[in-house]
């Protein structure tokens, strides 16, 4: 009786189907933005990647995570080649989104992006500053009108790196960045963290960046549940990184 009891069980458990995780592609920043997110020997890492994981974890989803350029990750998501793109906002590159019915998430991530000075220029406001420099593919959107009538001159580079060395060696008055992400990066770089400071005087941006699908609202509906649901989780997250 035991035996024919065995034989069934396995039986049934051979029989019965395995549910396969159904698998997105997730085009994320190939470029180094901690504490959000960084690549390291090909592996997506940071804030982003635990939030992701936490939701794909939750709905039995398997998140393979495509790191790019920030220009091929716009291509790459316009031609349906991603999934899902992180991060993202409803105002970058309005123009080449058109036609296009993007879905966002809700807020997923908070951000502060700003003026970022040598401690003795702190409060002396923008007339000082002639030569801005900031990351490649970033709009510093408060100065756009003193950049285009040229009182302002935009230098822009590739690493954030090579960035705040200018901005140490006065070949910039100014950077505009994340101040967290250049706190992180000055701890790399081994200079003290209060090389370069966030002056709150100066015109800046406080906003989040978003979770974004063309093709798959259903992903965004239920990214927008975890967010809500898992309050707690995400506070956590967000904690454990800094944010």
């Amino acid at each position: 009786m035991k035996r024919r009891h065995a034989l069934l069980l396995s039986l049934c458990l051979f029989a019965a189907p395995v549910a396969a995780q159904e698998e997105f592609r997730v085009g994320v920043e190939l470029q180094p933005y901690q504490p959000y997110s960084d690549v390291q020997d090909g592996e997506y890492r940071g804030y982003a990647r635990d939030l992701l994981d936490a939701f794909a974890a939750e709905y039995g989803y398997r998140f393979v995570y495509t790191p790019l350029p920030v220009r091929r990750l716009l291509s790459d998501f316009l031609a349906d080649r991603v999934d899902l793109k992180f991060p993202d906002h409803p105002q970058w590159n309005a123009d080449q989104k058109a036609g296009h019915n993007v879905h966002y998430s809700h807020p997923a991530a908070p951000y502060i992006d700003g003026i970022l000075v040598k401690p003795q220029h702190l409060g002396q406001g923008m007339q000082r500053i002639e030569l801005l420099g900031t990351q490649n593919g970033f709009t510093p959107w408060p100065y756009l009108p003193e950049i285009r009538t040229g009182r302002i001159q935009l230098i822009q580079a590739n690493q954030i790196e090579s960035l705040l060395r200018m901005a140490g060696s006065d070949r910039v008055d100014a950077v505009y960045l994340n101040p967290k992400v250049v706190a992180h990066q000055l701890e790399q770089m081994g200079m003290a963290a209060g090389s370069l400071v966030f002056d709150p005087q100066l015109p800046h941006v406080e906003d989040h960046y978003y979770l974004s699908s063309i093709r798959h609202p259903q992903l965004i509906e239920a990214f927008n549940r975890f967010l809500a649901e898992r309050a707690e989780q995400v506070a956590a997250i967000r904690l454990r990184h800094g944010l």
